[in-house]
Formats: structure tokens, C-alpha cells, sequence
């Protein structure tokens, strides 16, 4: 028999530890002018670069081939290393970003972009359709304008049953297809903090490794039978078990936003800085700077000491 569900238990001591340590959630500077264009762009300038680059933001590394490099200002790793040559290349050349570009945009050109040192994405290709499909569907359907679209919404994230909303209208991207929404939502909530977007209707968390790896090892996420057993053997799921997990773990963290009286883009900032720096991917995460150490299924037990499920092949997160 297996079982896949939420321990309502554990989302109700975490809820109460987020009430007391508000001061002590993490969150991202989506004005750090390493990684996003500065207020003096114009909005569809921002626009253009934010759908890009979280087009482009998923599995950068791989087992034995880790996304990361040193530039002449520090050395970066994962998205830092993506969204840090993103803005290099928007300082170099804003339309870059342009509808017009990317419909015509080269393999060569990519990769040229999002490599440097021994760091490259290991699907040049896939990218390099991606970001066509962008840039083709913008023109066709937007006008190239990125502001269209945001404007069509109506400040809606999803449908209101007679009109479509930002998320529903993304769908058409093939970047941006994934039924769990992770890069839809990650959009939105960049797009909202910059002050682009004001949805009206409730988000849901962008569902990732990190937020999933954290729902297991704190117990957020309960799993069981086969499902489990792949999940500890690092067996490689299946795209609907991936789609199963992601959902299950984005219904968690809505308890936990309701519950904990914060805001799942609030919670999304601090359980991905979180699972980057504390809940690291590893045997050994930093428990003891982590404010669920008290009752933290894996900590308690090395057994759910997991990592997540495993599924490489996809350009959903």
C-alpha cells in the first residue's frame, strides 16, 4: 500500500515557530543589481529579462557535473550562476531579452551565454527551443510586449471562470507548461515584488528540489510504499510521480502560509535560501541552524534523511 500525504501536525508546529521568528525569515533582494536590472529600466525591459531568465531556471546541475564558476567578482553556483550571466548579458546588451531576438536565437548564441569555465547546462538545445518558443509565441499573440500579456490578466493569477489569468495565459510557452506552475508562479512573485503585478486571487508556492526536499526531512510530507522506496534508493520517478509529489508538497506549504498567517511567496524566499544554505542537498545539513531542529523527522531519524525525489529530465524546475 502507499501513501502520500500531509502531516497536519507537523505543519502546525512549524506554523507556530514561523509566528514567533517573523524577523528571522530569509529573504531575496530582487534589486541586487549582480542578478536583476536596476529601477531605472523600463518596465517592459524588466519584464522581458525576469520571463527569461525564469525560463531558463532549472536543473543546471547534474550528479558529477555541478553548475558553478568563478567570475572576476566572486564565484557563483547554480541559479546565482545563471541569473548572475542573465544580468551580465542585459548590461551588455538589453535586446538580448527582445521577442525579436529570441525567436531567431542560435544554439551557438546560448550556449556562448550560460557557459563559462567548466560550467555549461547539459541541454544547449532544449534552451535554445525554449526561448524561440518565447520569443515567436510574444510576437504572435503580444505584439512582443511582455506588459501585453501582464495586462490581458487583469491582476488575476488564474482564471475567473470567464477570463484567463497570468498563470493560464503563460501555459502557451512551452517553458511554461508545467501543471504545477513553478516557473509560472516564481514569475509571478518576481513580477510582484518589483511591483509589476498585483494579483488579486491567491498564489501558490513555485514548487522546486529545495521546498520538496525540506517538505520530506521535516515530515511536512508523508510518503510510503513503492513511491518512498524510489525516493530513498534515488531511483529515477516517473513524470506523473513527479507531478503527484510536487502537488502534494504545494498543498503543504498552503497549510503551512493559512496557518502560519504568512504569505506562500514569503515562505518560498526563506525555504529556498533555507534548503540552499541549511538543508543543503547532503548526509549532513547544518540542523542546528535550522529553527525546526526541535521535532525535524530526519534529524530524529537518519532513515528520511533524504534528498528528494529524483527526476533529471525536465524543464519544469
Amino acid at each position: 500500500m502507499e501513501l502520500l500525504g500531509i502531516d497536519t501536525l507537523v505543519i502546525d508546529r512549524m506554523s507556530r515557530i514561523l509566528q514567533r521568528s517573523s524577523e528571522n525569515l530569509q529573504r531575496l533582494d530582487l534589486f541586487n543589481p549582480k542578478f536583476y536590472p536596476s529601477r531605472s529600466h523600463s518596465e517592459e525591459e524588466v519584464l522581458r529579462y525576469l520571463t527569461v531568465m525564469v525560463a531558463m531556471d532549472h536543473r543546471l546541475s547534474r550528479p558529477g557535473r555541478v553548475y558553478e564558476a568563478c567570475l572576476e567578482d566572486g564565484c557563483y553556483k547554480g541559479a546565482d550562476l545563471l541569473y548572475r550571466l542573465g544580468k551580465m548579458k542585459f548590461d551588455e546588451n538589453p535586446d538580448f531579452f527582445a521577442p525579436e531576438y529570441l525567436s531567431k536565437i542560435r544554439e551557438e548564441e546560448v550556449e556562448k551565454w550560460l557557459s563559462i569555465g567548466n560550467a555549461r547546462p547539459v541541454d544547449i538545445e532544449l534552451r535554445t527551443r525554449l526561448l524561440r518558443d518565447l520569443g515567436v509565441k510574444l510576437i504572435k499573440l503580444y505584439d512582443g510586449r511582455v506588459s501585453s500579456l501582464v495586462e490581458a490578466s487583469n491582476n488575476r493569477l488564474h482564471g475567473d471562470g470567464i477570463n484567463p489569468g497570468f498563470a493560464d495565459f503563460l501555459r502557451v510557452f512551452r517553458a511554461f507548461e508545467d501543471p504545477v506552475e513553478k516557473k509560472s508562479m516564481l514569475l509571478a512573485k518576481f513580477l510582484h515584488f518589483r511591483g509589476l503585478f498585483k494579483p488579486v486571487d491567491k498564489p501558490y508556492i513555485p514548487v522546486d528540489n529545495h521546498l520538496t526536499r525540506i517538505a520530506l526531512r521535516t515530515g511536512m510530507v508523508v510518503v510510503s510504499g513503492r513511491l518512498w522506496n524510489d525516493i530513498l534508493n534515488m531511483r529515477e520517478v516517473s513524470m506523473s510521480d513527479d507531478v503527484l509529489i510536487r502537488m502534494v508538497v504545494r498543498e503543504a506549504y498552503g497549510l503551512l502560509a493559512e496557518k502560519s498567517g504568512r504569505s506562500v511567496w514569503e515562505l518560498d524566499d526563506h525555504f529556498w535560501l533555507h534548503g540552499r544554505m541549511v538543508c543543503i542537498r547532503s548526509e549532513k545539513p547544518l540542523c542546528e541552524k535550522c529553527m525546526f531542529k526541535g521535532f525535524c523527522r530526519a534529524r530524529r531519524n537518519n532513515a528520511f534523511m533524504v534528498y528528494e525525489h529524483t527526476y533529471y529530465n525536465t524543464w519544469y524546475y
